[in-house]
């Protein structure tokens, strides 16, 4: 089977987005629980993109999108995993993100390239306000983040937003915590075209183990499945000043997936991990 896959080539399109996106100053100070979602739909509504919520059997999940006539594959931004703790000892009440960075850079995405498909996915239990009382178990922001039940509402979702808009092939990115569902979304399905992710957590065990915090014992490992997409075309941007993602984590998962010719790390000079 051939190896080569020109990654480059394929991908060129991201590295317009994220040298726009990264280099802007986008990352955002502490804000709390009630500004969370009003920057959101600020970033929805100036993006001109529709808003909608996807019912999965497991879980409600928000998501944005702004199709066109264009046949190109539909591009889904799955964003991180927001406020996962609000502390290094205390689990957040909310794990809504402070600052969505995936959907900033699917908002930059669309202005750069308007008539590119595009949507962008919450991940479950994120922005949930309008549901009333709170509907998830803290372990879907916690130890099973990257678990069965929520790769399978992910992939739901996908498919939802994929027939909606008419592809027939779609592109993942994925930030942080996305980078991971980007991955495990990517071996289960034959429609995609090619995997990015930005500070991607590829590896959770050892990121887990660097920071000397508990391991994601519910939680599926992206890096154990990098040799099924060895083929696939990737791009793994990381942050020269990452203090959360190590750059060391896409080389290892890129070196695991004996994907040399069809992926790349990409480092992003003087930018941390938002």
């Amino acid at each position: 089977m051939k190896r080569c896959c020109a990654p480059c080539c394929a991908l060129c399109w991201v590295a317009v987005v994220l040298s726009f996106a990264l280099l802007s100053g986008c990352g955002g100070g502490e804000k709390s629980v009630k500004a969370r979602e009003p920057t959101a739909y600020q970033l929805i509504e100036n993006g001109a993109m529709r808003l909608s919520r996807i019912n999965t059997p497991d879980f409600s999940l928000l998501s944005a999108y702004r199709f066109s006539e264009d046949a190109s594959p539909l591009t889904v931004y799955l964003e991180g995993d927001g406020r996962a703790w609000a502390s290094r000892y205390r689990l957040s009440a909310d794990p809504t993100p402070l600052n969505p960075l995936a959907l900033r850079l699917a908002a930059v995405h669309l202005k750069q390239l308007p008539q590119s498909p595009v949507a962008w996915l919450g991940r479950p239990c994120q922005y949930q306000s309008d549901r009333g009382a709170a509907i998830c178990d803290p372990k879907y922001w916690s130890s099973h983040r990257f678990s069965e039940e929520v790769v399978e509402s992910m992939s739901y979702a996908v498919d939802h937003l994929k027939a909606k808009s008419g592809a027939t092939r779609v592109n993942l990115v994925g930030f942080s915590g996305g980078g991971a569902i980007a991955v495990l979304l990517a071996v289960r399905r034959s429609d995609v075209e090619r995997v990015v992710t930005v500070a991607g957590n590829l590896d959770h065990d050892w990121v887990n183990g660097f920071h000397g915090v508990t391991p994601l014992k519910g939680s599926l490992s992206p890096i154990s499945v990098a040799k099924q997409l060895w083929i696939m075309p990737q791009i793994h941007f990381i942050g020269e000043n990452d203090g959360t993602i190590p750059g060391e984590v896409a080389t290892r998962f890129i070196a695991q997936g004996q994907a040399d010719l069809c992926a790349r790390k990409l480092e992003v000079v003087g930018v941390s991990h938002t």
